[in-house]
């Protein structure tokens, strides 16, 4: 602990707190440390997660990104689809305002 309590911070960065240095000590040191927590001195910190823990965890968020990628694509489509719907509307739409122009033309006269 007075050996990381007198050593010189790499550049950048601030000096560790005495409470800072007695947890990584702690922590390298016993498996399951709560005394800083109880003291008042340390937040709590997330448990650490096992190998096996983490592999699952990353295999979960390979599965869940998956599941979000596979949605967008299918929304994509979907949006690309009604897209061509509505251009396929906008033509119609003006093939028939054409052919009504047409017949008023026709009906009124006028060339």
């Amino acid at each position: 602990m007075e050996n990381q309590l007198a050593a010189e911070p790499p550049e950048g960065e601030e000096p560790k707190s005495k409470a800072e240095v007695v947890a990584d000590v702690l922590e390298r040191n016993s498996k399951n440390n709560q005394f800083l927590q109880k003291v008042g001195l340390q937040a709590e910190q997330r448990p650490r997660i096992c190998g096996r823990d983490a592999a699952a965890q990353l295999e979960a968020e390979k599965m869940a990104n998956a599941g979000l990628r596979s949605i967008i694509s299918n929304q994509s489509k979907q949006l690309e689809e009604v897209e061509q719907a509505r251009i396929r509307d906008k033509e119609e739409m003006n093939k028939k305002y054409a052919n009504l122009e047409a017949k008023l033309e026709l009906l009124l006269g006028t060339n």
